[in-house]
């Protein structure tokens, strides 16, 4: 999964490592992942700063919640909890939801907003951080290149938002950024269109004989993964999920059966039937 992330998510990541360190603390939890992401950069820390969420508060609220550690922690890796992996699954759910080929920290933060809902006690929760707001924050910021920074024209920037606009809660397609961009006369690719005798209505019409479906922006079609578990075959069809679980190795497959099922399967769904 970690191939997916985007430059910025990787820093996020070791950061919050460096995070647990600070505090003294044997794991990584969602808090040190939060801790990462409020001084990062990238549109989830954008998202988090904009909606007023500081570094200093988040500390507080982290040590006032678990604490310090005894002493130093062990050199060397730190285990990530449950929790904080829950988080980077959900964290994928939320970039294939959006569209996105890639995992950036405003999916990172996506993903802590939803593993937070469940648990009052938790950091996110006790920020008062609604995952609706930071949601539209996300939506208004963008994404971040996987590939790190990309520095885009004006001209682009506001091509990029009627596309948005153009396209509501749906998927932008290329169609929506062709039109956008033929919208600004004064724009490159406007200027090169126009040679060309395209005009907003004559490319508008030609977009709306063109099925989607059967053009590369269709949504993919949704993946089903078959697990066979003992003499069971169990078909995950939900394409969220499916996508999750194909993202996995088989390593890491079998050590989260065998922590919802037990070491073994067949033993328990014999006992079962």
């Amino acid at each position: 999964m970690f191939e997916r992330f985007s430059d910025r998510a990787r820093r996020a990541v070791v950061q919050a490592q460096e995070e647990a360190r600070r505090l003294n603390h044997s794991f990584i939890g969602p808090e040190h992942l939060l801790l990462a992401l409020v001084q990062g950069d990238g549109a989830g820390p954008q998202a988090l700063q904009s909606l007023g969420v500081s570094l200093e508060s988040v500390r507080h609220q982290v040590v006032e919640r678990i604490g310090t550690g005894p002493g130093p922690a062990m050199p060397g890796h730190i285990p990530f909890k449950g929790s904080a992996k829950k988080v980077l699954e959900l964290s994928l759910r939320e970039a294939l939801s959006l569209g996105h080929n890639y995992i950036g920290t405003e999916h990172i933060l996506l993903g802590l907003l939803r593993e937070g809902e469940s648990d009052a006690d938790s950091v996110v929760h006790l920020l008062g951080v609604d995952i609706a707001q930071v949601r539209a924050q996300v939506a208004a910021l963008g994404g971040e290149a996987r590939g790190g920074d990309v520095s885009w024209s004006p001209a682009f920037g506001e091509a990029e938002r009627r596309a948005r606009q153009a396209a509501g809660p749906g998927p932008v397609t290329t169609g929506h950024v062709l039109v956008a961009m033929l919208a600004d006369r004064s724009s490159q690719a406007a200027k090169a269109l126009e040679v060309l005798g395209v005009t907003t209505e004559s490319l508008e019409a030609q977009l709306a004989q063109i099925p989607l479906r059967d053009t590369s922006d269709a949504p993919p079609v949704p993946r089903s993964v078959e697990i066979k578990l003992g003499g069971h075959t169990t078909m995950i069809d939900d394409p969220d999920l499916a996508a999750a679980l194909g993202a996995m190795s088989q390593d890491q497959l079998r050590a989260a059966l065998q922590e919802v099922v037990g070491p073994n399967p067949e033993r328990r769904s014999g006992s079962a039937s």
